[in-house]
């Protein structure tokens, strides 16, 4: 006999709901060394990622918005990116890690101080962490964070440092990119974001690929088209 349904005799009707993650899934962050699944910390592991851990959040405390980074030497660095937030920058000494050793120094460095916003009340949501290494760095304690590499950047030299204005992850040719001053890097090194600030934890886990709290405008995650990102510097967001 055939199944009995709604749609009668003979017909089956699946009734898994599809899930609107406005936007989430469709961001990308990168070219990553190892899978995104996190695994377990041995005992010794989770004792010294905790203090890596205690040694970001100070760095939370001294730059609790872009005023104090700014005021230290940082500089923003592209637009606000939904689920990256704003990265402001500061190149030289301990951030650029050439040995991916997670030392005392290289802990109060980071790369890039991540915000939730591009003005100077934003909040800090995060960190990036580099290295100039190679190979894929040994760097926090335990097996889960997730080093990644981007292509196709398109940096553009100012009397303020250098700037990503088209954001990081789109694809754009060199000649795009020459026309609006900027010269094309093919790769950059090894780096990893960090979602250690009390109330910014990323759901993707400490060293997510993306945070969803930090969201566009509207709640939702959708990028403006690469051709739409010239005319709005700060804000890469549909909904901006």
């Amino acid at each position: 006999m055939a199944p009995l349904s709604a749609g009668g005799a003979g017909h089956t009707h699946s009734h898994t709901a599809v899930v609107d993650d406005k936007g989430l899934g469709l961001l990308h962050n990168g070219h990553h060394a190892h899978s995104s699944a996190e695994r377990p910390l041995t005992p010794t592991d989770r004792v010294a990622l905790t203090a890596q851990m205690q040694a970001t959040i100070e760095v939370a405390r001294r730059f609790p918005t872009p005023t104090q980074a700014i005021a230290a030497g940082y500089r923003q660095t592209g637009p606000y990116m939904p689920g990256i937030g704003t990265h402001f920058i500061k190149i030289g000494g301990a951030s650029l890690n050439p040995s991916g050793v997670m030392s005392t120094d290289a802990l109060a460095t980071p790369l890039a101080i991540i915000y939730d916003g591009i003005g100077g009340d934003a909040r800090v949501a995060g960190f990036m962490y580099y290295s100039m290494g190679k190979a894929a760095p040994a760097g926090f304690a335990g097996p889960n964070d997730q080093w990644h590499f981007h292509t196709s950047l398109c940096l553009k030299y100012g009397p303020n440092g250098i700037d990503l204005p088209l954001g990081f992850d789109v694809k754009i040719p060199a000649r795009q990119c020459s026309a609006i001053g900027g010269q094309l890097l093919q790769q950059s090194q090894w780096m990893v974001h960090v979602w250690s600030v009390p109330g910014w934890e990323s759901s993707q886990g400490l060293f997510g690929e993306v945070n969803p709290a930090l969201a566009c405008p509207d709640g939702t995650y959708y990028q403006r088209p690469m051709s739409e990102r010239i005319a709005h510097p700060a804000n890469a967001c549909k909904s901006a």
